[in-house]
């Protein structure tokens, strides 16, 4: 597993890339991101690790720049859930999520089941009924 790279955060809020030696920018951050790099982002002063808000603050920089703004209603509805934070917002429809998945899974296991009561009770009837003659097998022949 490869290690996570160390981008320090100086109080000028200047990043620097501690294995490539260089002052780096949010949006070379990001390219190291999308190429699949494990990036941990510390503050220098304390070690505290804020990847997490530098993360965020790239999404932010990122969606200003866009064409496509983020609808008013979605931004409302990110305030009004949980305390306005976006981590409660995702946190509270992940948790949504999760409770869909599982009704829909409990409803798959109940159809499921009825139909492989369906299918006993066809197999169990099935046998006794090629048993049982049909009376077009007795008809007899009138000369």
């Amino acid at each position: 597993m490869e290690k996570a790279k160390i981008i320090k955060r100086y109080q000028n809020r200047k990043l620097y890339d501690t294995d490539a030696s260089c002052y780096v920018t949010l949006d070379e951050i990001a390219e190291m991101i999308q190429q699949g790099e494990e990036v941990t982002v510390v503050d220098n002063r304390n070690q505290k690790d804020i990847t997490a808000a530098t993360l965020t603050q790239i999404i932010f920089e990122k969606q200003k720049r866009s064409e496509t703004p983020v609808p008013i209603s979605t931004l409302r509805h990110i305030i009004q859930t949980g305390d306005g934070s976006f981590s409660a917002f995702l946190a509270k429809g992940t948790e949504a999520n999760q409770m869909d998945i599982i009704r829909q899974l409990e409803n798959q296991v109940r159809e499921l089941s009825a139909k492989l009561e369906g299918v006993e009770r066809k197999t169990v009837v099935a046998p006794s009924a090629k048993e049982v003659p049909t009376p077009a097998a007795h008809k007899t022949v009138e000369a």
